[in-house]
């Protein structure tokens, strides 16, 4: 997976590095099947582009088979380049009338030759064209010497340079289309092949890939390392991680166990945070699936610069650096850490033993792992609550995914690697996740895990279709999973339920089950739910009965309420069931507000508290309301996951309220100050050492904003001002200098120049660069944005990433406005070139709006204007302007 964590990405980053995501099956035809006649074939002409297209992988698929990869690489800690030479061997098709490309991404190709003897071939920037008339029919070799820059944007093989003692690290990450940055070959999941490699590398260097080596020759200043053929797998799972990599070992059962890390962040590492879950996972799995983990042995590597959260290549996983914190853990992120080690662990059979055929199929991969991994963690792990922190992370991603401009089906075409890149998003992973979840619920859970272990036993180390998965579980259950296939997976949109009832003489005499959809996606659909009914006594409120209800259409009938207790409050997806957004009736709506904290069930409370949430980000409840609400109720919540969610809840809401008071709207700096005098309260007021004083931390840090709360970072900085039980780490202390100079308080340049001669890791540097950047300045701004669109230095993605999330924060938008039209054309310029990830990076940060009508009437004409561009600036644009049309509707509601 390519685990986005929800974004993982600039909340991590950003936040937590400074304060501390049915049809009958039938049979398919293997890929291995013999060769397909192409005699009737017309010839087929490849698209130039960054991007491979289905059609042209369709036509591929047939053209070639019985695919293997021996790959000879060369790689230093000296140069910018590296060297190397793949042999393709495979059978080509009989009557083959097309030309045979092979996918090389802006290398150079120094000769290729098929079977033995030199060719013709084309080379142009993407990939090698080699005419049909130099290829015949049979068993075919062709061999490609090529050179190659190692990348400095994350992916295919990356090169980072340590700059606390210049040692140097490559990794690969190459979902979805960037294997063919490593060596020259067929990049797509449905040709599936085994790799033989051999590497030359410095000789203190540590080689990793999908299998161990058999053998080290020593070579002067260089070893070089002999891996045998491994197991057949796609090459976005394939890899190759290289450099001094300190490393920990262990093992469970006969299942070798490494876990590796740069030798600079060695001292942080906690093996007891990686291992313990590793073997949990691999116990669970091992039972549940009932096939054995397929791949010998498993490696785990901790990547500088990675761009997303993981990424489960064979036997040898790729995590972020953010994982390995420079101070103490609080358990949600020791449970995040356990999640995502369980998530790439599913994937070596959900992903890497049976693989998609093509990128429609991205969703089931991801969405498998996501719901695995969250059910290994709640079956096997030592962490509590797992579905709550699912319900209120991973489900909302999914809730927000659905209810916006850009959802889209759970199954849908994708043209190409490049719109595939953009559906790593919340319907791929949180929908897909929400509504596998329900599935044990519909079918049975043994029925669920039977026929997932059926379909793990077939399909081995094939490629699969829906159809397959779904047939399956079907088989299993005796159901037919054809309408429930239609309603919840190819076609798209959230919808609502509400219960309406009647009672007499203090008994329920009626309740049914609304359910609405929206007009443009009127899908009205089928699933199990609860309904939860609540009853207050003794100032408790409890629940009296939970009713399991399959409801479908516009309206059932729950018949089994009839006679129960007239409750106080209903709640009709009681335990997170269902996918379904609630609309509470109004005497459960008027009994959350007397007694919320009196709920005696904290995921109802939690589910509560999301509920109002969302009437703040839909218009339906006035923010300022809500930010009232909270004040008075958040103090006497004691359950971690919903003081969570109502502090995540609140900083929404005070967004709001300080754009108001920026739009001199109506000036509400003095609740937004009894928010900040309430968070320090609660910081002060928390155990020592516990994980709510660590939540109140790093949510007071990141309100602080007015001189007295400023003044309280400055003294914390300093030692003035201390808690008992929190270290003020590295971390904590960037996270504190870089408010300070977004709002240029006190000695704010001494304070940063300060941190940077105590700090010179990555981290480091990448937020001392932050911590200037930000600052209300004109020079500052003027001298980053000509380094973030001109780049002379040629800076990292990553480092690239923390530049445009300083520049222009929401309350310095006359600082944006002179730059408004050079972003606005920057866009047009990254969106003509091959670079998706800093095309979607730049455009996610930075398309400039404002809370206003004017902004919104921008952006509906930069729709447009941009409708024809890459997915990466489209689905931007549209999303940021339905924002701004949300966040107008509720600035309205605070006149």
């Amino acid at each position: 997976m390519k685990f986005m964590k929800s974004a993982l990405n600039q909340a991590l980053t950003i936040a937590l590095a400074s304060s501390a995501i049915a049809l009958t099956a039938c049979e398919k035809q293997p890929e291995s099947a013999a060769p397909v006649e192409q005699s009737q074939a017309a010839s087929v002409t490849r698209q130039a582009s960054e991007s491979l297209f289905e059609d042209y992988a369709k036509m591929r698929a047939q053209q070639v088979s019985n695919v293997s990869y021996n790959l000879q690489v060369t790689i230093d800690n000296k140069g910018e380049t590296f060297s190397g030479v793949t042999e393709l061997n495979f059978d080509l098709a009989e009557n083959n009338q097309n030309d045979l490309t092979i996918d090389f991404d802006e290398g150079t190709v120094n000769s290729v030759s098929v079977n033995g003897k030199p060719v013709k071939f084309d080379y142009e920037k993407w990939f090698i064209t080699i005419p049909a008339s130099e290829l015949s029919a049979g068993k075919t070799q062709v061999t490609v010497d090529y050179q190659r820059p190692y990348s400095t944007d994350g992916s295919g093989l990356h090169r980072f340079v340590d700059p606390e003692n210049g040692e140097v690290y490559l990794y690969t990450d190459f979902e979805p289309y960037d294997a063919n940055r490593l060596f020259p070959h067929f990049d797509q999941p449905d040709l599936k092949a085994t790799y033989t490699m051999q590497v030359t590398a410095p000789a203190h260097w540590q080689v990793i890939t999908s299998v161990r080596e058999t053998s080290i020759d020593e070579k002067g200043e260089t070893k070089v390392w002999h891996f045998p053929e491994s197991a057949k797998f796609s090459s976005y799972i394939f890899s190759l991680h290289a450099g001094n990599y300190a490393v920990w070992e262990d093992k469970f059962e006969d299942i070798p166990l490494r876990l590796f890390a740069r030798q600079s962040l060695a001292k942080y590492v906690k093996t007891e945070e990686w291992f313990t879950p590793t073997k949990q996972s691999f116990k669970f799995f091992n039972e549940y699936f009932g096939v054995r983990y397929p791949f010998v042995k498993y490696d785990q590597v901790v990547a500088p610069d990675f761009n997303a959260g993981a990424m489960e290549n064979v036997a040898a996983v790729t995590f972020n650096e953010n994982y390995i914190a420079r101070g103490e853990k609080s358990t949600p992120a020791k449970m995040q850490l356990a999640n995502v080690i369980a998530h790439e662990m599913a994937h070596m059979w959900f992903g890497n033993l049976v693989t998609m055929r093509w990128w429609n199929g991205l969703w089931l991969n991801e969405s498998f792992a996501t719901y695995m991994a969250n059910l290994e963690v709640n079956k096997a792990s030592d962490f509590e609550n797992t579905w709550d922190v699912f319900y209120s992370g991973t489900k909302q991603w999914a809730y927000r995914s659905d209810d916006s401009v850009n959802t889209h089906a759970i199954e849908l075409p994708v043209e190409s690697t490049g719109t595939a890149l953009t559906n790593f998003d919340g319907i791929t992973y949180g929908k897909g996740a929400s509504v596998l979840k329900q599935l044990p619920y519909y079918l049975g859970e043994e029925n669920f895990r039977i026929g997932v272990s059926n379909y793990l036993k077939k399909f081995s180390y094939k490629n699969t279709e829906l159809d397959d998965f779904i047939g399956e579980l079907g088989k299993a259950a005796g159901k037919d999973m054809s309408q429930w296939t239609q309603d919840w997976l190819y076609n798209a949109g959230l919808n609502t339920i509400k219960v309406n009832y009647q009672c007499d003489d203090g008994k329920i005499t009626e309740l049914a089950i609304n359910q609405s959809a929206p007009a443009d996606y009127p899908t009205l659909r089928e699933q199990r739910v609860q309904v939860g009914l609540y009853n207050y006594a003794d100032d408790v409120m409890s629940l009296s009965t939970a009713i399991p209800v399959t409801y479908k259409g516009e309206k059932t009938q729950v018949v089994e309420a009839v006679g129960q207790t007239c409750p106080d409050l209903v709640y009709p997806n009681e335990a997170d069931w269902g996918f379904v957004k609630v609309d509470l009736d109004d005497k459960s709506l008027d009994s959350l507000q007397k007694h919320i904290n009196a709920i005696d069930n904290t995921t109802t409370r939690l589910m509560l508290w999301q509920s109002l949430a969302d009437s703040v980000r839909d218009a339906n409840l006035a923010a300022d309301k809500f930010v009232h609400f909270a004040i008075d109720n958040i103090a006497a919540e004691k359950d971690y996951n919903v003081v969570r969610k109502i502090a995540s809840s609140l900083s929404t809401a005070l967004r709001y309220l300080a754009t108001a008071t920026r739009l001199e709207q109506k000036d509400y700096s003095e609740l937004y100050r009894e928010v900040e005098d309430l968070y320090l309260n609660l910081l002060a007021q928390s155990e020592a050492g516990s994980d709510f004083q660590k939540l109140w931390y790093g949510s007071y840090v990141s309100l602080a904003k007015s001189e007295k709360h400023l003044q309280n970072l400055q003294n914390i900085l300093h030692g003035e001002q201390s808690f008992d039980g929190l270290t003020i780490d590295q971390d904590k202390r960037w996270g504190i200098v870089g408010q300070l100079n977004r709002y240029q308080f006190g000695d704010y340049a001494a304070m940063l120049a300060a941190e940077k001669a105590k700090d010179n890791s990555d981290t480091g540097v990448k937020n001392a660069i932050y911590a200037e950047v930000v600052r209300p300045d004109e020079k500052v701004k003027a001298k980053w944005f000509d380094i973030l669109v001109n780049n002379p230095d040629e800076l990292k993605l990553s480092t690239l990433r923390y530049i445009m999330w300083g520049l222009f924060p929401a309350e310095q938008q006359q600082l944006e406005a002179p730059y408004k039209e050079k972003i606005l054309a920057q866009i047009p310029k990254l969106n003509e070139g091959s670079d998706l990830g800093l095309l979607g990076a730049f455009a996610g940060s930075m398309i400039p709006s404002q809370c206003t009508a004017e902004s919104e009437a921008e952006l509906a004409k930069l729709v447009e204007s941009y409708s024809s561009m890459k997915p990466q600036v489209v689905k931007t644009v549209k999303a940021r302007h339905q924002n701004v049309g949300r966040c107008v509707k509720a600035l309205a509601l605070l006149k």
